[in-house]
């Protein structure tokens, strides 16, 4: 009887919460935060509050930095619910430790090893040392680079769109090219047009361009960039960052060109400057931008293919963008060259790569590919009229959190639209993170060993 009163006061052991949930769940709260703000009557244009649908489909997509709408943005919603949108924008890019970490800089607070341990899951960090300096020089170069983003595209809207609104477009567009999101505001004069009626501006071609493509990079490899500043003396993940990021920029940049050159309704009819220009947004954009100069559908389906494979790959870790990313890709190709050479280490510039790295980039490709099927089957069946290469691509948009479309987004059914908003969720969360936050309380060590042995294959 002693005894197991005395259990009964024993204290408990306090369950800790992993990482991975704890970033899960921040994301949810924006989300529903941002949902319960567009369902306000102040946010629309009309003052008619939008479904409660409409308005989580548009804050999913939004914080997941995606840019799939249902509505148009610049027809549907208020100077408010612009404001709402570009805040979750924000928030989905960056992280929301990393607006978070604002707030600590700005009260003088110290940050704790638990905040910090959060930073470097968020920021797909190895180790914490430096992290605070880090996500200094990350707030810094945002709103550096945002900043003169914003400048040139008011530059560049203002003959067209006059003082304030051109200055409003220019920042609500800079900060979208820069977090990857695809969201604009150009349906005012063409609804679900984005940036097709300015095909032939060449300064905003070239500005959303560089902002996509720094924020795709990583704020890791802006920071290694900056301390080291010669390509010999960066990490190898920087290394490799750089390497494929280039690699699949140039290379859909030529194969885009001369697959759409001789297409009329994409960049046929453009001059050779224009064309080449156009060819390398369109490159540029599958990132996880989800920002278009020529209309999707239109494209060969060659380029529907390249372009899905491209959202599919995405931007680098720790950035702006979605996808499987650049890395895990490469780890991907590689391993399978060293499979075929017969090599039994992969080595990358000078440098080794442990097999559980390349064990957790396959577990990815798996997850990925099993989410786009199931999803592309689960939408196939509630809506068996749509094309099943239009629901391939969205849905391989929405799980890279690219936002590229075919134009079927504004005619999914209830449970279509629940479908991508899923995969939005788990495209910018991580499917690895989700399975993280909600399987592996613990670290568990193997206490049994198998003997080994081959099977078929």
């Amino acid at each position: 009887m002693h005894s197991l009163f005395s259990n009964r006061l024993k204290p408990q052991k306090r369950r800790k919460i992993n990482p991975a949930a704890i970033m899960a769940l921040g994301f949810i709260a924006v989300i529903l935060l941002g949902t319960i703000l567009l369902m306000l009557p102040i946010a629309t244009h009309d003052g008619v509050s939008v479904s409660f649908l409409t308005a989580l489909f548009t804050a999913t997509s939004a914080t997941c930095v995606t840019g799939l709408v249902v509505v148009d943005t610049a027809t549907t919603w208020s100077l408010f619910g612009r404001i709402v949108i570009l805040c979750m924008i924000q928030i989905g890019g960056l992280g929301f430790m990393s607006i978070t970490t604002i707030f600590f800089f700005v009260m003088n607070s110290k940050i704790s090893l638990s905040q910090r341990l959060l930073i470097m899951q968020s920021l797909s960090l190895k180790d914490m040392q430096g992290v605070v300096r880090l996500i200094r020089h990350v707030l810094l170069g945002t709103f550096i680079f945002q900043g003169l983003g914003a400048l040139v595209l008011w530059i560049s809207f203002y003959p067209t769109h006059g003082l304030w609104n051109g200055f409003g477009k220019g920042v609500f567009h800079a900060i979208s090219a820069f977090c990857n999101a695809g969201f604009d505001l150009m349906g005012s004069t063409e609804t679900f047009s984005s940036l097709t009626l300015h095909l032939g501006d060449a300064v905003m071609k070239i500005t959303v361009i560089l902002l996509v493509f720094i924020g795709s990079l990583g704020f890791f490899v802006w920071e290694d960039i900056w301390r080291n500043r010669r390509f010999k003396r960066l990490h190898l993940h920087s290394k490799m960052v750089l390497s494929v990021s280039v690699f699949l920029l140039v290379s859909g940049w030529i194969f885009f060109f001369f697959a759409e050159r001789t297409n009329p309704e994409t960049i046929g009819n453009l001059p050779l400057h224009q064309a080449a220009l156009a060819s390398l947004f369109q490159s540029t954009m599958p990132r996880s931008a989800g920002l278009s100069m020529v209309n999707q559908a239109s494209l060969t389906k060659a380029s529907i293919m390249v372009t899905m494979l491209l959202m599919f790959i995405g931007g680098s870790a720790g950035s702006t963008a979605g996808g499987i990313k650049n890395v895990t890709a490469a780890i991907l190709f590689l391993s399978a060259i060293r499979s075929l050479s017969g090599k039994k280490t992969l080595s990358v510039f000078g440098r080794t790569i442990p097999d559980q790295q390349v064990v957790s980039a396959i577990s990815i490709l798996v997850l990925a590919i099993s989410a786009c099927f199931v999803g592309t089957v689960a939408i196939s069946i509630f809506q068996p009229d749509l094309p099943i290469m239009s629901i391939l691509f969205e849905v391989v948009s929405a799980m890279a959190t690219c936002g590229l479309t075919l134009g079927i987004t504004p005619y999914l059914l209830p449970p279509s639209k629940a479908i991508i908003i899923l995969l939005m969720f788990l495209g910018r969360v991580g499917i690895m993170t989700i399975g993280m936050a909600a399987f592996l309380r613990h670290n568990k060590i193997e206490k049994t060993k198998y003997p080994d042995t081959w099977v078929m294959m």
